[in-house]
This record gives structure tokens, C-alpha cells and sequence, in this order.
């Protein structure tokens, strides 16, 4: 337990640095417009362990995602995104669940599950935080066309580096 515990706060720590030091600067846009921004810090509430009860995700995706807006100057659109993604988390896990259920003991990696897995579960919790996150940033579905595509360049793109993070440094608790 003590070294899940370590892991995650080094992992926590990581990615927020990566995220509010080095992705905040790659973005992508036209017309005045930013249609490509890499978010790589859902991959923590992604990769908590399988057992962690809902509202410890739920507190901690709040705290990563004030720490992100805290240097973003985006008053609660990513903390409210992440507490979204935390909440949906068990659904998805439970959609995603194999047929011989999961090992309590388990964190939800490519290695404990599967590679497919773990892509068809961190490709549908992304669309779930970049269309949330979107939504709140444009605060109408007026611009529904517009949230759809920068959810789209987003996920193609953060997905992108999801993966590479995951495969380079193979997290496993």
C-alpha cells in the first residue's frame, strides 16, 4: 500500500509538471482559434488503482485539476473537468470490465489488462474529459461543431501521448 501510495504521488507530481510547464505551451489553432491542445494529466486518475473508492478519485481529480488551473489562469475548467472524469471512471470501468472481472488488488495498466484494453479505456475516459472540458470552455452547445473538432484534434493528439508516456515508462502501480 505504501508504495501504490508513493507511486501515485510521484505520478501526480510529474504530470503536473509536464502538463502546466511543457504541454501548456503545444498548442494548434487558425483563425484565432485553438483547435489542438495536449492534456496528458488524466492519465492519474486513469492509472489509480481499480479499489480506490470513488470519492478519494473524485477528491483527488479535483486536486490535479485546481493545481492545473492554478497555472493555466482557467478558473475551475480544469478541475471541473478532471472531477467529471473521476465521477465516470467507475462507469467506464464497469463498461470496460472482462468477462472474469477485475483483481481487486490491480491498477488498470496495460499490463495487468491487456494492451487493447487499456487503449479502448484510456481513448473513451479522454473523449469523456476533452468533450466535458470543451463544454465548460465554451459554456453553450451553440458551438457544438466547434467543441466537436477541437475534441477531436485534442484527443487524436493527447491520446498520442498517453500512449507514449505509458509505453516509456510502463506504469504498473
Amino acid at each position: 500500500m505504501n508504495n501504490a501510495l508513493t507511486n501515485n504521488a510521484v505520478r501526480f507530481l510529474l504530470l503536473w509538471v509536464l502538463q502546466v510547464f511543457i504541454l501548456q505551451q503545444v498548442y494548434w489553432g487558425w483563425g484565432g482559434v485553438v483547435y489542438l491542445q495536449v492534456f496528458l494529466y488524466p492519465l492519474f486518475i486513469l492509472l489509480l488503482p481499480i479499489a480506490t473508492p470513488r470519492v478519494l478519485v473524485i477528491l483527488l481529480g479535483f486536486l490535479m485539476g485546481i493545481a492545473v488551473d492554478w497555472l493555466y489562469e482557467s478558473p475551475g475548467m480544469h478541475a471541473s473537468a478532471l472531477v467529471f472524469t473521476a465521477y465516470m471512471r467507475g462507469l467506464v470501468l464497469r463498461i470496460l470490465e472482462p468477462r472474469e472481472g477485475y483483481n481487486i488488488k490491480s491498477t488498470p495498466t496495460k499490463k495487468s489488462l491487456g494492451d487493447t484494453w487499456f487503449l479502448q479505456y484510456a481513448a473513451f475516459m479522454l473523449v469523456l474529459h476533452l468533450f466535458f472540458y470543451y463544454a465548460v470552455e465554451a459554456f453553450t452547445l451553440v458551438y457544438f461543431s466547434s467543441i466537436l473538432l477541437k475534441t477531436m484534434f485534442s484527443w487524436f493528439a493527447s491520446l498520442f501521448f498517453m500512449m507514449v508516456v505509458v509505453y516509456l515508462f510502463n506504469p504498473e502501480s
